[in-house]
């Protein structure tokens, strides 16, 4: 177990409109959504409470940049971070250390008919020297063994298995790891009510989207996508209570192990999940929470003593 800093950031407004911040970011503010993005309030599946193709980006990290207030209900940022920040490491002369990660984001409130909606736009760009996940064959032990995807499950123990059972020659490395000198994404989401009570804009039933996209290169999530149906106190008698059901797909680059996948069908092409929650509200509090996830993974195989099955 370990204590780390996700966030301490230190913000001051130079007018009405623009302001600067500074200090430890938590990345996992970016890609807000009403009705999808919260774990601790709506769903617990990654797939639907977060952008996949962010897999590069850090959970947090030391850096700064601009807040832009244009209009009301409008707001844009633009920062530089250092892109191998994590919560336990709070060395500022490590900061920046191996290049930078550029984000920029712009988030616009909408009322179509009189009903709240948001409209988000973001990307991001680092030329962080990571691990390509073009490779030569020979070296795909390596690679496996020594990427890592801050957001992501770590693949590489998984893997290797496949590798120490049919092809023990490739986990010995026969040249240098090919690097690649950048990686990006970029992301939209839109959430909007399709019906609140009257004057509680911030209450009723609604809809969100939401899409990504990656170089593909360094990035092993090259799209990734999901939809559905959010609602929040959606009865007068239980205005705390949250509901909502999606469904989320999560699309791996063609570069990422294609050797493992031709050779042993390990499938690695997508993987969708269904979830469907129901939040209810014992006390202001506490809340019971009942969650149902249906998941197709993107691991088809596994290994049994006998082999892959």
């Amino acid at each position: 177990a370990a204590t780390g800093l996700m966030n301490l950031t230190f913000m001051q407004f130079l007018s009405k409109h623009f302001g600067v911040f500074l200090g430890k970011v938590n990345g996992l503010g970016a890609d807000d959504n009403t009705f999808a993005h919260d774990y601790h309030t709506t769903f617990l599946n990654s797939g639907l409470s977060f952008n996949s193709t962010l897999a590069l980006a850090p959970f947090t990290a030391y850096g700064g940049g601009f807040v832009i207030l244009p209009w009301d209900g409008a707001v844009f940022t633009v920062s530089a971070l250092d892109p191998s920040g994590t919560a336990t490491n709070n060395d500022l002369s490590d900061a920046f250390n191996d290049g930078v990660l550029v984000a920029a984001e712009g988030r616009v409130t909408i009322k179509p008919f009189g009903l709240v909606g948001h409209q988000l736009l973001g990307g991001l760009w680092s030329n962080k020297e990571r691990i390509s996940l073009v490779q030569d064959p020979s070296n795909i032990g390596r690679t496996v063994l020594n990427q890592q995807f801050p957001r992501l499950v770590d693949p590489g123990p998984v893997l290797a298995r496949f590798l120490e059972r049919f092809f023990p020659s490739l986990l010995v490395p026969t040249q240098p790891l090919t690097q690649v000198g950048y990686t990006w994404s970029v992301y939209y989401n839109f959430d909007q009510y399709l019906w609140s009570p009257a004057g509680v804009p911030d209450r009723g039933i609604g809809v969100f989207f939401r899409f990504g996209a990656s170089d593909g290169v360094a990035n092993p999530i090259k799209y990734a996508y999901n939809v559905g149906i959010g609602a929040k106190g959606l009865w007068s008698w239980r205005p705390c209570d949250t509901f909502g059901i999606g469904w989320a797909r999560t699309e791996l680059s063609d570069n990422f192990v294609p050797f493992l996948r031709q050779q042993l069908r390990l499938g690695l092409g997508h993987e969708d999940a269904i979830e469907l929650y129901y939040n209810a509200a014992i006390t202001p509090w506490l809340t019971a929470a009942l969650d149902l996830q249906l998941i197709n993974q993107a691991l088809e195989r596994t290994l049994n003593a006998s082999g892959a099955q």
